[in-house]
């Protein structure tokens, strides 16, 4: 079936749909959405994912396509929701995922497997670079107009799919990206998915999958007296529900600022070990997180610049938000492989002097567990029934406006083990995050370096003024070993 947005793919680029290896799981079906899926309705998270190449001819590269090919046909067996397109229904207000007969399939877009594409950095430049996200040019490794928000009141014919994936070959290397909405999964999802993919094209068994995306389903609807309740039980364990958007078309519209510039930041791991560590000996109760630790040292920095900018100059208290999963170690409870969405946008504050001083890294670390450590079955009880009094996703959802000052946003892409991303040619030495036009920090996982090494990787999207300061902040590069900032 024609699709109206198939007009808006690039040209010279070729079009796969990856239908579902077995027959029973094609055809028209609806995919139920969890009010946890409705929460980020125009919103498609993007990731490049870079490989180097030890062989590269037509045929090679042609294999490459073939193998990720049939991967993806078993995957979409596997989750056939991947599979679908996303609309947004304009009465209702919620979106719909669903595939509209035999012929749908997951969308892999190919380039340069003919002859690799000189309009590209080369695998050996990227590297140069640390793979930054300003040296993809926009457009060119993403197709832009399939992951732009949904317009309200289209039908499944002119909605967009729900995932698309897109190779490109360079000179030493390709560049895999995606493009997931946020109706179809959250970060832990996608670390899943990409094991599962790998692992059909290895041919090994099949990661096992949860996909009953019904245990997140609110059956009954609150009343508008209890609402009030939810929120404020909800709020007590730091979760972000007062939240309203100043522009509904646009979800980064409580976040816009002034013109940000990304960095590439390497982390010393000895050295975060050793915070967490100290934290330890001094707050035995409170067992962080190697996780904690890095998002305190950065909340800390970015506070301090921030200070020093005098921006805010009025407030005395400084926010971070991040998303917290029902997937956590004090909620052993639910399914680590659920495919869905099982995160609710969290914050913690604490005072900027406290975060300022010389523990501030050690009381930020242990308010972020906190937080975290909240997470049990009431809290999702709680969430599930909040969720489902939201009568309209697009003006009251996360990422929204909280009415207060957010010193730093995180997201939750440590979880992506993409390590493990292994399809046959390798594993990548790269994720990356799309250039961000927000204020947002991307903490990624742990890696060895050229000089052997153990760092975690952070992208922070932030103002040049205050990547010029955190460059200058003793404190923040005492855990630092190189800060590649985009020109």
């Amino acid at each position: 079936m024609a699709r109206r947005w198939e007009e808006q793919l690039p040209s010279g680029v070729e079009t796969y749909w990856c239908q579902p290896s077995d027959a029973n799981a094609r055809g028209a079906k609806d995919f139920l959405l969890s009010g946890c899926d409705q929460v980020m309705p125009k919103v498609h998270a993007r990731m490049s994912m870079h490989y180097q190449l030890s062989e590269s001819t037509r045929q090679s590269r042609r294999d490459i396509v073939q193998l990720l090919k049939t991967g993806l046909e078993k995957l979409a067996s596997h989750v056939p929701c991947l599979a679908a397109t996303v609309a947004f229904d304009a009465v209702s207000k919620r979106g719909t995922m669903k595939t509209i007969g035999d012929d749908d399939g997951v969308l892999l877009l190919v380039t340069g497997a003919d002859a690799v594409r000189t309009d590209l950095p080369s695998y050996a430049e990227l590297e140069r670079e640390r793979f930054a996200p300003w040296k993809l040019p926009k457009g060119k490794a993403y197709p832009e107009a399939l992951v732009n928000p949904i317009a309200a009141g289209k039908g499944h014919d002119g909605g967009l799919p729900a995932c698309i994936f897109q190779l490109n070959f360079i000179d030493g290397g390709l560049i895999l990206t995606a493009a997931f909405h946020h109706f179809l999964v959250d970060g832990p999802s996608v670390d899943l998915l990409f094991r599962a993919w790998a692992a059909h094209c290895q041919g090994n068994n099949e990661i096992p999958l949860y996909t009953d995306r019904s245990i997140l389903s609110s059956l009954k609807r609150p009343d508008a007296s209890e609402v009030q309740g939810l929120e404020q039980a909800m709020a007590a364990r730091g979760c972000m529900v007062n939240s309203t958007k100043p522009d509904p078309d646009n979800p980064w519209s409580n976040l816009m600022a002034e013109p940000t510039k990304s960095a590439v930041i390497s982390f010393s791991r000895e050295a975060i070990m050793a915070l967490k560590a100290e934290i330890a000996a001094q707050k035995p109760s409170a067992p962080v997180s190697t996780a904690d630790c890095l998002h305190a040292i950065c909340w800390t920095g970015l506070t301090r610049a921030k200070a020093a900018l005098a921006e805010g100059e009025n407030e005395m208290d400084s926010w971070t938000v991040f998303p917290v999963t029902f997937r956590t170690r004090s909620f052993p409870e639910f399914p680590i492989n659920f495919i869905g969405n099982t995160t609710f946008m969290s914050g913690a504050v604490l005072p900027v002097g406290r975060l300022k001083a010389p523990e501030g890294p050690i009381d930020a670390a242990v308010a972020l567990r906190t937080i975290i450590d909240n997470v049990d079955a009431t809290f999702l009880e709680d969430g599930l029934a909040w969720v489902g009094s939201i009568d309209d996703f697009s003006t009251r959802s996360w990422l929204s406006s909280p009415p207060r000052k957010i010193d730093s946003g995180f997201t939750s892409w440590a979880c992506l083990k993409y390590h493990n991303w292994d399809f046959g040619f390798g594993r990548p030495a790269a994720l990356r995050p799309p250039a961000s036009p927000i204020p947002y920090v991307f903490p990624l996982a742990g890696k060895t370096d050229a000089h052997g090494k153990e760092v975690i990787e952070v992208v922070i999207a932030a103002t040049e003024e205050t990547h010029r300061l955190l460059m200058k902040d003793v404190e923040f590069q005492r855990y630092t070993t190189d800060y590649h900032l985009e020109p």
